[in-house]
């Protein structure tokens, strides 16, 4: 079994070498510079993510004092002291039947 060689002239003129380690150079400063646009991004996705985590722990914290200012106890409470509400007596309570109301809009 033959192996088939093909030889490629080459001929390296001082220009030739001049442009070949300037493409060298070239290469390698652009490797170094695209390096730097990835750490450089990828420091700032880290502070996104750090800046969403707190986000998050805010807005669960709003949540949860959210939750404490509409509590029943809280609302009742404040009706009694600050609106002089009360819980009306057994003789104040009126019920109505929906029922009566429903024939007179027909009327």
């Amino acid at each position: 079994m033959k192996i088939l060689e093909y030889k490629i002239p080459v001929s390296f003129s001082a220009i030739g070498v001049v442009l070949l380690w300037l493409l060298v150079v070239f290469s390698a400063t652009s490797v170094a510079y695209v390096e730097h646009l990835c750490r450089h991004y990828y420091e700032r996705i880290s502070m996104s993510v750090k800046t969403g985590d707190q986000l998050q722990a805010d807005y669960g914290r709003l949540i949860l004092e959210l939750s404490t200012w509409g509590s029943l106890p809280r609302v009742e409470t404040i009706a009694i002291k600050e609106l002089n509400m009360r819980i009306p007596l057994g003789d104040e309570i009126i019920l109505v039947n929906p029922i009566s109301f429903r024939g007179s809009d027909s009327d």
